[in-house]
């Protein structure tokens, strides 16, 4: 049997896992002081920045491989623009960080590459079994990551229940792969679909195990009724691993979804569409009536989170109609509002007793740039314009208007009103409030340099959506 591989079609992935096995050499031979992990991340985010340039220019090199195992076309470069982009963000979370971590530098950052590995091979997956290695692989260096202070009760009870939860969403994963491969006879998504499709009636057992796995992904995105872990964890875990969850694992969740159905679920559309729509409908009210009380940032962040699984769902719930385009756009505004509001918060980490919002008291004073930084990234999550919420917010509402499911628009536009509350409550601490420290905060050029790209991205989002509305629908359309 020969194997039709062309390596040229994968070069992004060949050279991730390259970088990845080459920063493990190198860290052997870097002297072992805090000097040599801001090396190691620097260097990696250097080599992440090539990468991510020759992906944008290899754009439309599509195909498959190894039978139908790998897949190249528009929805996996799309998703990888936007796991580059998260991974670099995080690696220079992790850069600015190391003064909180104390240890074990260097292995904080190979776990980043390694969990970017995981994501890439996600959504360039073809087969069931691919698809299951690279998820977990990204699961175990994101369990590793969160229980990464060892000194910190909170870390390590985090760690605990995401190991935990994580192996039981394996399973169920499983579990419903069982049923799937009962079904039809095998693990290659073009072929499930073009035997459903054959079908007179899609099999009962296909529509059970499409559920389960449905549900083990419904742990990765944080939707209802999978999301208890989600405040404690984002809470426990260090800044930079609760921000990787945020914009990388919780994007690697979607473009598992994506894949699935517009591949194996396809067949399954009328199914999909109303299990798909209860589960956003609750996930939007548990995200945003959750986050009210919240006295902790990082726990009103995860909240939020929940919130926002709710809103792309609905780009799910539409997705066989008009959504689809709208769920990619929202994940790219999503990605820069929450990586912008992270970036705050691991500049800050060294001068906070605690992650409480009362601790950004006069931020304004002691850091305008900053206190501007976290402002337009809770205005664009909220959805105010001019900013890449406020249109994303849009274009999936009217995407769930144009399907006719009013209901489901109604409940977004109620909870983009709730959730300007308590986004503003923090405002209103970090511009009203005095500080309890009037000393101003010293903040590098590198962390001024990275904050700017973070605004410059809601703010082009919000204001020029169109280049990036057209990228989504191309990346469809080239699938």
């Amino acid at each position: 049997m020969t194997l039709d591989i062309q390596w040229s079609l994968f070069r992004t992935e060949i050279g991730l896992v390259l970088l990845s096995l080459g920063a493990l050499v190198l860290n052997l031979f870097l002297k072992d002081n805090e000097k040599r992990g801001k090396t190691l991340a620097t260097l990696a985010m250097a080599g992440v920045s090539i990468l991510f340039i020759d992906l944008c220019f290899h754009w439309g090199h599509f195909g498959t491989s190894l039978k139908g195992t790998l897949i190249q076309d528009g929805i996996s470069f799309y998703f990888k623009i936007l796991f580059f982009l998260s991974a670099f963000f995080v690696l220079f979370m992790a850069r600015e960080y190391q003064g909180q971590l104390k240890r074990g530098y260097e292995e904080f950052t190979l776990l980043i590459l390694f969990a970017l590995v995981g994501m890439v091979f996600l959504v360039s997956a073809g087969d069931f079994l691919l698809f299951f290695v690279a998820l977990e692989t990204l699961t175990i260096c994101m369990v590793i990551m969160t229980a990464y202070l060892r000194d910190k009760e909170s870390s390590i009870e985090a760690g605990v229940k995401y190991l935990i939860l994580g192996a039981l969403s394996t399973a169920v994963f499983l579990y419903g792969l069982s049923f799937i491969y009962g079904s039809t006879g095998t693990t290659v998504y073009t072929d499930i679909q073009a035997k459903l499709t054959a079908m007179e009636k899609i099999p009962g057992s296909f529509i059970f195990g499409m559920i389960l796995v449905i549900s083990s992904l419904g742990f990765k995105i944080a939707a209802v009724p999978f999301q208890l872990w989600t405040p404690d964890i984002y809470e426990g875990a260090p800044t930079p691993v609760t921000a990787y969850l945020a914009i990388g694992s919780k994007v690697a969740g979607f473009a598992a979804l994506v894949r699935l159905m517009s591949t194996v679920f396809s067949p399954a559309q009328q199914e999909l569409t109303t299990l798909l729509g209860v589960l956003s409908g609750l996930t939007i009210l548990y995200g945003n009536l959750g986050a009210i009380p919240q006295t902790n940032i990082k726990r009103l962040l995860g909240y939020s989170s929940i919130g926002h699984a709710g809103y792309l769902l609905i780009g799910l719930v539409t997705f066989y109609s008009s959504g689809k385009e709208a769920l990619l756009y929202y994940l790219l505004s999503y990605l820069f509002s929450t990586g912008g509001a992270f970036l705050v918060l691991v500049a800050i980490a060294n001068h906070l007793k605690k992650d409480e919002i009362s601790e950004l008291a006069g931020l304004s004073q002691r850091s305008p740039v900053l206190a501007a930084g976290m402002l337009l990234a809770l205005l664009s999550l909220a959805g105010v314009p001019p900013l890449g919420g406020f249109f994303a917010k849009f274009y999936l509402l009217w995407a769930a208007v144009k399907s006719h499911h009013f209901w489901l628009a109604l409940i977004g536009v109620l909870n983009i009103i709730t959730s300007l509350y308590y986004y503003l409550k923090v405002v209103k601490v970090m511009y009203l409030d005095p500080p309890a420290d009037e000393m101003p905060l010293r903040v590098s050029f590198e962390q001024k340099a990275m904050q700017y790209i973070a605004i410059a991205g809601v703010l082009v989002l919000g204001i020029w959506p169109g280049p990036f509305v057209k990228l989504a629908q191309i990346a469809f359309t080239s699938s």
